[in-house]
C-alpha cells in the first residue's frame, strides 16, 4: 500500500492522539488493556442478521450479539457428540476450510460423503473440528445437512464476522479439500500419500481470503469484519517451536486481513488479537493458550459497541 503526502497528513489529523503508541493516561487504555481507536465504515442496524464464522472466538462473539439475528446459534448437537458449546461443531480454524464453506454455500453444493474416515466402531467427519465423537454414516450425513442449513442463511445475512485462527491446515489430496482437524492416526498410516500438511504463507492465505470475500460480496453480504483470534496455537506440526509457529500464524493472518480490508470497501479489520497481545501474559489463563474470560468479554463488547447502531 502506498500513501501520498496529502493522505498521510490527512490520516494524521483524522486519528489525532491515536497516531502515537499509547502512553500512561492515554484514553485507549482501559483497565490495563489497550483498545485501539476504531473508525467504523459501516454499522449493524438493530435486528440485522449477522453470521459468525471462525474459531471458538466466533462463538464468544455471537453470545454478545443481543438484539440481532444470529443464524449460527440455531444449531445444537446432542451433548454426547461434542463437549462444550452446543454449536461448537461450526468452529472453523484455517482460511482453507472457511473459504470452501462459503463457496459451497454460495453454489448450493454438498460435500456429500467426502472426507469421512473410519475411527473405532464409527466414522469421523474430517470437515468438523476436533473432539466430535465418531458416529454412523447416517448420522454424519444428517449432521452435514444441518450444517448446510445454517450456511444457507448466508444469503440472507447483512453482515459476517470472521475470526481467523491459524495457517496450519491438513489437506486431502484425493478430494482437494482442506480439513478442519487432524485425520485419525490409522488413516494417516494406511493411506500415507492422501493427506498433507499445508502451512499457508502470505500469498496462499491472501488468495483464499480474497476468494472468500468475493464470494460473500456476490452473495449480498456487504459488511464483512475480519479479525484474528488471540487464542494461541496449542500444538504445531511445523517442526518449529510452537511459540514461533504461533507468531508466524498470527502474523500471516493479520497481514492478509489488513491487506484485504484495503482492497474491499465491504471489509474492515478488527484488532481483537492486538488488544489481547498488548498486555502480554496478563491476558491469558494459566495455560497461556486461552484468553481470560473477562478480557474476551471486553473485546467482544468493544466490537459490538463499535459497529452496532443501537
Amino acid at each position: 500500500m502506498r500513501i501520498t503526502l496529502e493522505d498521510a497528513v490527512r490520516n494524521a489529523r483524522t486519528i489525532g492522539y491515536a497516531r502515537r503508541y499509547p502512553q500512561p493516561g492515554d484514553p485507549r487504555i482501559r483497565n490495563g488493556f489497550v483498545f485501539p481507536q476504531m473508525t467504523p465504515q459501516f454499522s449493524f442496524p438493530a435486528g440485522a442478521t449477522i453470521f459468525t464464522l471462525g474459531s471458538c472466538f466466533a462463538r464468544t462473539v455471537e453470545e454478545n450479539l443481543a438484539g440481532f439475528v444470529v443464524p449460527t446459534k440455531t444449531i445444537a448437537v446432542p451433548a454426547g457428540e461434542r463437549p462444550g458449546r452446543s454449536n461448537g461443531i461450526l468452529n472453523e480454524y484455517n482460511p482453507g476450510t472457511m473459504c470452501q464453506r462459503v463457496e459451497y454455500a454460495a453454489s448450493g453444493a454438498s460435500f456429500g460423503d467426502q472426507c469421512i474416515a473410519p475411527e473405532g466402531d464409527g466414522f469421523l467427519d474430517l470437515l468438523l473440528p476436533e473432539y466430535v465423537t465418531p458416529g454412523t454414516p447416517q448420522r454424519l450425513m444428517q449432521r452435514r445437512a444441518e450444517v448446510d442449513d445454517v450456511y444457507r442463511s448466508l444469503r440472507s445475512s447483512e453482515a459476517i464476522i470472521v475470526t481467523l485462527d491459524l495457517v496450519e491446515a491438513w489437506f486431502d489430496r484425493e478430494t482437494e479439500l482442506y480439513l478442519n482437524r487432524l485425520p485419525p492416526p490409522g488413516v494417516l498410516l494406511t493411506d500415507r500419500g492422501r493427506f498433507e500438511l499445508r502451512i499457508l504463507d502470505v500469498d496462499e492465505t491472501q488468495a483464499l481470503l480474497d476468494r472468500m470475500v468475493r464470494t460473500l460480496v456476490a452473495m449480498g453480504v456487504h459488511k464483512i469484519i475480519l479479525s484474528v483470534s488471540p487464542v494461541s496455537l496449542e500444538q504445531t506440526f511445523s517442526g518449529r517451536d510452537c511459540v514461533v509457529a504461533n507468531s508466524f500464524s498470527k502474523s500471516v493472518l493479520i497481514a492478509c486481513s489488513n491487506a484485504i480490508s484495503h482492497c474491499y470497501r465491504e471489509v474492515q479489520y478488527f484488532p481483537g488479537y492486538e488488544i489481547a497481545i498488548a498486555a502480554g501474559a496478563n491476558s491469558y489463563e494459566a495455560d497461556h493458550v486461552h484468553v481470560r474470560d473477562d478480557l474476551v468479554e471486553s473485546i467482544t463488547k468493544y466490537l459490538v459497541d463499535t459497529y452496532a447502531d443501537m
